[in-house]
């Protein structure tokens, strides 16, 4: 991981000790309410934990209730960072970035490596990451998933706009449906933008339901998005894909999720047009190994939400039946990688997870959804937001990408002097517009005309 670089004092890491920022606001409110909701989470499951595993897990349930305590009370005191209690090769790891960004990027008395003054990016991974050593340390509660109950309340607070986004894409999927491909696979993107408002680890685990359906979201919000650069992509990369199909060696598309739930419902409705309307021939959904960041996406949710989409009614139950072909014709492919579980941004993956970034290397699109994927994007700093997205970006380009994202943390590159006069005129000294999650962007990077 690169430590400290040039680029340090252009855009610094956002940290969480400057009072009034969105990074202060979510180490001190956020995390401890994000802990506390686990810790009432165990003890009010205790008597069916019991029930399941016996006595004895009534050990490990006061393991990690005493970690967690510690924990807040370290959070709310701005403590050091401690090292992750494993003897695997990934905690090992993990403790060596520790390590390594106390003596290099903090390596003096002045200021330590603390859960306000460390770079806001890797201390919040180091947060999810021990809350998953303290069950992974476990003996009966080692593969639990702790944010399982908050993901699937999402979707099953959605069903009526889970049926809506199935009614519309099996509509527009069926043969010779007729529909301009250029204004239904914009649409499409925009389904899965805005199903990114539903981000759970924003409210501190609390659900939130959307008043507006993605569907209509994509119609409406178009004033609401900062830079819109899908046209310009389907331009590029998706029509060539298609013109070309018979001609095309590696047709495959990847995107790298973010939420469960709801957002997760309107990705498999890009995953699956991608698919029928013959863009790709093979699409490859990235998501987390263990639970993180409250609602991130591991495999067990990709599975029971393709179970689940007969609850939603009529729509849902074929349009999880075509995702189930899908699967069994291997054209819809899960996968998680070590590397979205780091705190690393993504310039340095060609070194960190070189596997991974050769993968990326032979795509012919690369969709990154999300919050935490965009600031692993741009580093997580400081940038001036007239910066361009290609330099903020650092070089990071194995394909053509497009990130969806909309804004709950301050940071965003590749904005227009237009726009931001715009912003700044409407908002003057007031940053909210920056993490409420009602602004978005759409940018395309990667790709050399």
């Amino acid at each position: 991981m690169a430590i400290i670089d040039e680029y340090d004092h252009l855009a610094p890491r956002l940290r969480g000790k400057k009072e009034g920022t969105f990074a202060y606001l979510t180490v001190k409110d956020r995390w401890p309410k994000i802990v506390t909701g686990l810790v009432d989470q165990l003890v009010r499951k205790r008597p069916e934990l019991i029930q399941e595993y016996g006595p004895a897990v009534e050990t490990d349930i006061a393991s990690i209730l005493e970690k967690f305590s510690k924990l807040r009370y370290e959070i709310m005191t701005d403590k050091p960072l401690c090292t992750l209690p494993e003897n695997g090769s990934e905690g090992r790891a993990w403790n060596q970035l520790i390590f390594d960004m106390k003596t290099a990027f903090m390596p003096d008395d002045v200021e330590e490596l603390t859960f306000f003054k460390g770079p806001w990016l890797f201390v919040e991974c180091y947060l999810y990451r021990f809350i998953y050593s303290a069950f992974l340390t476990t003996e009966k509660l080692s593969e639990m998933d702790y944010f399982q109950d908050t993901k699937q309340r999402n979707f099953l607070d959605h069903l009526e706009q889970i049926e809506e986004a199935a009614a519309f894409m099996n509509k527009i999927s069926e043969k010779d449906a007729p529909l301009h491909d250029l204004f239904g696979t914009n649409t499409i993107f925009k389904m899965s933008l805005w199903g990114n408002r539903a981000d759970m680890s924003l409210t501190g685990g609390d659900n939130q339901i959307m008043k507006m359906s993605c569907v209509v979201a994509s119609a409406k919000l178009s004033e609401y998005i900062l830079v819109d650069d899908v046209n310009e992509m389907i331009f590029h990369v998706l029509a060539p894909l298609q013109v070309n199909k018979g001609n095309s060696k590696n047709r495959r598309i990847d995107i790298v999720l973010d939420n469960a739930g709801v957002e997760l419902t309107n990705d498999l409705v890009l995953a699956d047009f991608l698919l029928i309307r013959d863009f790709a021939d093979k699409v490859v959904l990235h998501g987390k190994a263990f639970p993180w960041f409250v609602s991130d996406v591991t495999e067990k949710d990709f599975t029971w939400t393709i179970d689940s989409f007969a609850k939603a009614g009529p729509e849902g139950e074929i349009f999880g039946n075509q995702l189930k072909s899908h699967i069994g014709n291997k054209k819809l492919i899960f996968e998680c990688d070590s590397f979205w579980t780091s705190p690393h941004p993504f310039y340095v993956m060609d070194r960190e997870a070189p596997e991974l970034f050769k993968e990326f290397c032979s795509s012919s699109l690369l969709i990154f959804k999300g919050d935490l994927n965009y600031r692993k994007l741009v580093g997580d700093r400081d940038w001036n937001m007239d910066t361009s997205f290609k330099t903020a970006c650092r070089g990071f380009a194995p394909c053509p990408f497009i990130a969806l994202r909309t804004l709950k943390a301050e940071t965003v590159a590749g904005i227009s002097s237009a726009v931001l006069d715009k912003i700044n005129a409407q908002f003057e000294d007031n940053n909210s517009w920056m993490t409420s999650g009602e602004y978005a962007v759409c940018q395309f990077g990667g790709f050399a005309a």
